[in-house]
Formats: structure tokens, sequence, C-alpha cells
């Protein structure tokens, strides 16, 4: 793939969805803040000289389109600058009584965070959408298969534990655990479990793990080594054109055995492959009350542990066919479902954004515009649900990233707020000048920091070493 034509490919979905995000956000901020008597000049999707834009005659604000489509703004009566600054050159006392800094401290925290509360918002929507349509994986019950030397065993699980609670959450499905697993890379948590009637509690610390999913892209996740006991080794779908397809196996074969291990769940299939890369493997199968054997030969993947040492495991290409049930929601419960997620979401961008910043995580996981142009032109080729979770996924990452306590976010200027709430009047306007170039900096090295990350992924995806 050329440089050209990964943009081609990409570009219109990606520039879709930042306006479409954008423009959730700022709707936001103006909806807010008209309906307090603000009077918003400016309603722009993008910066830079606007391309195409009208003024509307009701409330004489001028929406446009602006030639930089990677942002927007609202901008209320009154501001001076970027940084939202009143300045009063010029008002009338009428103009004044409908600027935004005349407002008071609780007017304009609430259009500051009414951004942010619409990308979420948003997100609810679209989830619950989804949890309707769609519905959502459920595997119970909690009941796990260990794996040998795995991190599971190591801290003493064993086969037939029933999960109860893990990192301070309860868990009902092993989607559940999963979810929660692979957020804490080599980081102890505390599992309650029970087994043969008694209740105890332990610390596990999932394996880290720097794992290359189908499109390159390398993600940090934990690995527990269990599987769910409802997970037989049946397979539900094979990739294609993967070493499984070429091999031969099929949707619905029963693997009996692997290189003469008997395997009873699937959660040992993905060990023994691994330890295969490039050696053909024999597979005993059960298909159609037949059995077979199929000679598969594993594809190397690269993988990386902690220690950043890379290696080679065997990957055949198929997925599991357990006994997962999909749960399609009415109403209520998907809105409840969907804000429980969303909540949990929130709170997972800052744990990413922690685990960055203690080194626990990999700094080149941060990506920018480039990296949301990659992303989305894979997921659209999984299908419109991967394209709307990848859309609630980017509109909780820009709600929750703009409540960061950085001057020129918004969390900075409800950072600002919370100072003259306490002290009972605003910083001077120099200091919140400075405030905000601090903040003007620190996001330029962000995004210069992201633009790198994503160049470097994008010429190891187009110019593979």
């Amino acid at each position: 793939m050329d440089f050209i034509g990964f943009f081609t490919n990409n570009i219109i979905l990606t520039l879709l969805v930042i306006t479409v995000l954008v423009f959730v956000h700022e709707w936001g901020h103006y909806w807010i803040g008209v309906r307090n008597g603000v009077h918003a000049e400016v309603f722009s999707i993008g910066f830079g000289p606007e391309l195409w834009g009208w003024t509307s005659r009701k409330t004489g604000t001028r929406w446009r389109i602006s030639a930089l489509p990677l942002g927007g703004y609202v901008k209320f009566l009154g501001d001076s600058n970027p940084a939202s600054v009143g300045g009063d050159d010029g008002l009338t006392g009428e103009q004044r009584k409908r600027a935004f800094h005349t407002q008071s401290l609780g007017v304009r925290a609430a259009v500051v965070v009414a951004g942010p509360a619409a990308n979420l918002i948003f997100a609810v929507v679209l989830m619950a959408g989804l949890l309707m349509t769609y519905g959502q994986p459920y595997t119970p019950p909690t009941v796990v298969v260990i794996e040998p030397q795995g991190a599971a065993a190591k801290a003493g699980l064993r086969t037939g534990d029933t999960v109860v609670s893990l990192g301070g959450r309860s868990v009902e499905s092993f989607e559940d655990i999963l979810s929660i697993v692979q957020l804490n890379p080599g980081i102890a948590i505390p599992v309650t479990l029970t087994r043969d009637g008694q209740t105890q509690t332990t610390m596990v610390t999932p394996a880290p793990i720097d794992y290359k999913d189908r499109f390159g892209n390398i993600h940090r996740l934990g690995d527990l080594g269990v599987s769910s006991v409802n997970a037989l080794p049946v397979i539900g779908r094979v990739v294609p054109d993967s070493a499984a397809e070429r091999a031969g196996l099929k949707a619905g074969d029963r693997i009996l055995e692997i290189e003469g291990t008997p395997i009873d769940h699937f959660g040992q299939i993905p060990r023994l492959i691994r330890e295969r890369p490039n050696q053909p493997t024999t597979i005993k199968v059960e298909r159609g009350g037949a059995v077979i054997d199929v000679t598969a030969t594993p594809a190397p993947e690269e993988v990386r542990g902690a220690d950043g040492k890379p290696r080679f495991e065997g990957r055949l290409g198929f997925a599991s066919g357990s006994v997962s049930v999909v749960r399609k929601m009415g109403p209520l419960d998907a809105t409840v479902e969907a804000t429980a997620q969303v909540w949990h979401m929130s709170g997972t961008i800052y744990t990413v954004i922690r685990q960055i910043v203690l080194g626990l995580r990999p700094a080149n996981e941060i990506g920018g515009p480039i990296r949301i142009a990659k992303t989305a032109g894979e997921v659209s080729q999984i299908g419109w649900s991967a394209v709307l979770y990848f859309v609630i996924g980017l509109s909780v990452t820009l709600g929750i990233f703009n409540l960061l306590p950085i001057p020129m976010l918004d969390g900075g200027h409800l950072l600002f707020y919370a100072i003259e709430w306490i002290r009972g009047r605003p910083l001077s306007a120099r200091a919140q000048d400075i405030g905000f170039r601090i903040g003007l900096a620190a996001m330029g090295g962000l995004m210069v920091f992201a633009t790198f990350n994503d160049i470097s992924l994008l010429i190891g995806r187009i110019l593979p070493l």
C-alpha cells in the first residue's frame, strides 16, 4: 500500500467521523450557552479561513466550515482570545449582559462542561442503539480453565475456580474478566474467587504482552492465561487467507488433539500453537461425525514481552465457537447498560493515561490524526457495527481528554473556575494568558509526539523492514 492510496482509502470516513464528533462537542457548548442568554458569534467546524458559511437571521450566529477540519470552536460574545478571556472593548451595556465572561461562575462552568458531556451522551445513545440492534456477547458463568505456566496458574488459581471479582470490580461474564485483565498488563490486581464452596482473595499479575492485531497495530495487553469453561474446542470462524484456511480447517470443526495432546477446552489451543511458529503441526479434528487429521503450519507473529525483546509465536487464524450468547436489550436496559459501559470506558482512558505517564504502558500508543485515519480504514473493513464502536470510543476519548486540567482544554477552564471559586475572584488576565500559553505549548508538544508516532507506524505499515 502506498502513501497516497492509504489516505485515499481512509480520509473520507475519517473526516466524516471527526466532523460529526466536533459538531456534537461544540453543539453542547452552544446549546447550553444560548439557553442561558449568551450570544454565540461564530460556530465553526474546523480552524483557519472560512470555506463556506452563513449567518442565522434569528440568532446572528455565523455558522461556517473552515479550512483545517481537525477541530472546531464556538466564539461567544466578549471572547478576546482562544482562552475565552473576556474583553470589554466596544461592548454596550446590553451586549455585556449577553457576553460569556460576564455570566455567573455556574453558567460559565455549565457551558464548558456541556461540550464533553455532549460527547459522552452521544456515545451512550450510539451504544444503546447497538445494544438494542446488534446485542452484546455474554458468556456465563465465570468459571475458568487455567493454562499451565500462565499468570493465573502462578497466582494459585485452578481450573474450575469461579471468579467473583477482579481488580475491585464484580464480574458477571467471561468478557468482564478479559476487559479487566487486558487493561492491567504487569499490574498486580486482587482476584476474589470461590473454590469448593469457599471464598478466597489473592493477587494476580497479568503478563504484559505487546500483541500485534491483524492490521499490524501493536497493543500492550494483560494476559492471565485463562479461558472460559464454556469455550469448547470448536472453531467458530476461520480468518480468510490464514494458516488455518490454507490447511483446510473449517468452522464447526472440533479440535480433538494437537500433536498428540488431547484438547478439552479452547484455551489449550493457543498455548500449544504459540509454541510452534513455522512448524508443521498435526491436528486431529472431528467433522460431521468423522475424525480426520489435518496438517497446519502456524504463521509466525512477532510479539514483545515486558522486557521489550521480540519473539515469534505461532498463529493459525481461527476464533472460538464458544457458547457465548448475544443479548439484545430493550430501550431502558440498553440505556442503563450503555451508561455503565461509557462510564467504564471513561475510567479506562484515564487508567491508560496514568499507565503511560508511569511508564507501565509504551508511549507509542499515543496517536493523532494519522492513527485515527488508519484505524477508521481498518474498522470499515469489518462492518458498520465496528465503525460505530470506533465512533463511540473516539467520542468518549474526545470528551474525557477535554476534561484534563490543561489550560486551553475545557478542563483547563474548569481549573481556572475552581481557583476563582476558592479565591472569590478570577485570576488576572495575565495569569490566564500565561496558563493558556503553557497549555498551548503542552498540546503542541503532544501533537508533535503523536504525529511522530503516527508517521513511524505508517512507515512501518507501508515500508515493512
